[in-house]
């Protein structure tokens, strides 16, 4: 390998490099390179070292299974506690009233919002990767949560009057509910359990309380006012505003000042016991019910957690582990079932504010669950008459950020089509059919658009930028020039039974030529030809037997071009009255293009069905003379063909080359088509 001169690149504006070396095709190459045998260890070799451990892998799985473990002992105080405590404080203020409000979605008392808000934070303070977002209730779940447990345990269950009756048998009725309620909510928290139901709003308008009416529509007011100003100011503000708990001690104050409940009919929180409760096993029983619901929610959970874990891991350079992520979140759902709470996940709101308020690591999780966990044991009473209709307006300013989804409408229109087709398409069927067979419909369609993408690629012919090595669409630039004689076909998707005849279609209409169809036009015009000959013949013969009359001269014709057996051998006549250039035209296809090249650079796999597939594109095209390279295989598509059977035919290796480049100055070498000088200026030329 030769470079250019120190003195020839000082002068030069631009860097260069000129390389010199040897043409490689795919044998050539392996012979050079004296590829490493593969050795596999027998299975009981392979057994005995996955069960076998050792000091440093034991601590590799425990780090592993423990992240906390990988950052605590490291933890700079100085640096990170404090943004931690404010983060930690903040994201506590969040989970509280969400907790007892999203708890409502859960159709379940408020208490065990808390419970959910305690548990399953502490847990992933230890089991997570990621350092910034908050795990807890979210309203989504909780709707699909609430779905389920409504339809389980119906109202219709249990008698109850009113839920403010202070009836000693009402309220055991409502303690059996809501207990059956819990039970099912935990039943699906153990398998991340989905809702089908919608909920009927516009059927109860008439029932509507005045009174909780503008209780709620007063907070509504208060925290989007409290919000807008958080957006606003967010880069003068310290910490944001804590509306939501402003909003619920203030609530809760004027509720038990006026005894709203007894008042005007409010629906309030109720109580909510002190301590926590003892843990239960969650009833197996139900498990059956809630298996295809659990599926769905499971999959909701996790895709909202790592897809807001991997966001904030971009923005402050660190990794996530998806693995850990889902292990993490089954044991924050698992081990809380046995606690009474309902199925969490990462909320986006309080993720972004414990991000925003400078959380560097979890420790601002665990302080937002000591937070909730001093609620629990003490000061839990405090909030019984907080109004429903308090946190009912608390979830419904935080789903006004769902609906700004709406914006990304015409974002999808501008980049992608097929991006908002599945937009549209889960949005309508979550809507129209809920969300366990909307998801179901939405993956499936996701699913559809991904096999319409494999089986309509883009197709490309390739051309040189002269004086260079790089290859290019010729449609898309200007100044990229083809090779005389050689097409360079490229397509970005693997070939497999699903595109293989597209493949082959798309080659013969983007090269412009078509061996079957050339072949065909050759068989007709070798029969006509065939025709023609055999009419002139039969005049010359004509002619010939009647001079010979005239002559009276009797002779014998030995030749090949009398009739045998009555007729005459049309293929010999052919053959031997055909002048060279008319043999010429029929044995060599109407074409002035001796090879193409098929670039394999974007190809992942190739399966049975495409390597039949290429074997035919090389044996049509050699019967009209042209020669198929392959260029750019990687390293495992080299071994799916070879694993295929693709270089039974010994000649088949010399075909594939390590670049397009290889491949264009073969071609050039072996057809003779440029002369010497040019070659040497295409193998070695700087830049222009």
């Amino acid at each position: 390998m030769e470079h250019a001169g120190e003195n020839e690149i000082c002068h030069r504006s631009d860097p260069v490099y000129c390389v010199e070396r040897r043409l490689y095709n795919q044998g050539t190459l392996q012979e050079k390179l004296h590829k490493k045998k593969k050795t596999y260890l027998p299975l009981r070799q392979r057994i005995a070292n996955s069960c076998s451990c050792s000091s440093k892998k034991a601590k590799t799985i425990l780090y592993s299974f423990f992240p906390i473990l990988t950052w605590l002992p490291n933890y700079p105080v100085k640096e990170y506690l404090s943004g931690d405590i404010i983060s930690g404080l903040s994201t506590g203020v969040m989970q509280l009233p969400q907790g007892l409000a999203y708890a409502l979605l859960a159709a379940v008392p408020p208490v065990f919002g808390l419970y959910s808000s305690f548990y399953p934070v502490f847990l992933y303070t230890f089991f997570g990767t990621s350092r910034h977002i908050s795990i807890g209730t979210f309203a989504v779940i909780s709707l699909m949560i609430g779905g389920v447990a409504v339809r389980e345990a119906p109202d219709e269950m249990f008698y109850i009057t009113s839920i403010n009756s202070t009836n000693s048998t009402n309220l055991d009725n409502i303690k059996a509910r809501d207990d059956m309620r819990v039970t099912v909510a935990v039943a699906v928290t153990l398998l991340s359990g989905v809702i089908q139901s919608l909920i009927a709003v516009f059927s109860n308008i008439t029932k509507t309380n005045i009174a909780a009416l503008v209780v709620g529509l007063i907070c509504m007011v208060l925290l989007l006012t409290g919000k807008e100003i958080n957006d606003r100011f967010k880069k003068k503000l310290p910490v944001p505003i804590p509306m939501e708990i402003i909003v619920v001690v203030i609530g809760t104050g004027v509720s038990a000042g006026m005894n709203l409940s007894k008042t005007y009919g409010i629906n309030i929180v109720g109580d909510i016991p002190t301590g926590l409760r003892p843990p239960k096993v969650p009833d197996i029983s139900l498990l059956p019910k809630v298996f295809v619901d659990a599926i769905a929610i499971a999959l909701v959970g996790f895709s909202m957690t790592i897809s807001m874990a991997k966001i904030f891991a971009l923005k402050h350079g660190y990794k996530v582990d998806g693995n850990q992520e889902l292990v993490a979140l089954g044991i924050c759902n698992s081990v809380g079932s046995f606690f009474h709470t309902f199925t969490v996940t990462c909320s986006m709101s309080r993720s972004l504010v414990q991000e925003g308020t400078g959380g560097k690591t979890q420790v601002a999780g665990t302080l937002s669950s000591i937070m909730v966990f001093l609620v629990l044991v003490a000061i839990g009473y405090l909030f019984e008459p907080l109004p429903q209709a308090v946190l009912a307006a608390i979830v419904m300013v935080n789903l006004k950020g769902m609906f700004k989804q709406f914006a990304d409408i015409p974002h999808f229109w501008k980049i992608s089509k097929i991006e908002l087709a599945i937009w549209i398409v889960a949005f309508l069927s979550s809507v129209l059919l809920g969300l366990d067979y909307g998801l179901l419909t939405s993956i499936a369609f996701a699913v559809i658009t991904i096999v319409y993408r494999t089986q309509s690629p883009q197709y490309r012919i390739l051309g040189q930028i002269p004086g260079t090595d790089i290859y290019c669409d010729v449609e898309e630039y200007e100044e990229v020039k083809e090779c005389p004689g050689i097409k360079i076909f490229q397509a970005n998707a693997s070939l497999y039974f699903a595109n293989s005849e597209l493949y082959t279609s798309a080659l013969k209409k983007k090269t412009g030529v078509d061996p079957c169809a050339i072949l065909l036009a050759r068989k007709k015009a070798q029969k006509r030809h065939a025709k023609e000959l055999k009419h002139e013949r039969k005049k010359k013969t004509v002619l010939k037997m009647t001079n010979e009359m005239e002559n009276s001269v009797k002779h014998e014709v030995m030749s090949d071009d009398l009739p045998i057996n009555g007729k005459f051998s049309v293929a010999g006549a052919a053959a031997q009255d055909s002048s060279p250039e008319e043999l010429e035209r029929f044995v060599m296809p109407e074409t002035n293009i001796h090879t193409i090249i098929l670039d394999f650079s974007p190809v992942n796999f190739a399966d049975s069905v495409g390597v039949k597939a290429l074997r035919s594109i090389i044996k049509e095209y050699e019967e009209i003379g042209i020669s198929v390279y392959i260029a750019g295989c990687n390293g495992s598509i080299v071994d799916n063909l070879t694993r295929l059977n693709f270089f039974e035919k010994a000649t088949f290796r010399d075909l594939l080359f390590p670049s397009i480049h290889d491949a264009v100055l073969t071609s050039q070498l072996k057809g003779s088509v440029v002369s010497q000088g040019p070659l040497d200026a295409a193998i070695c030329s700087p830049t222009p």
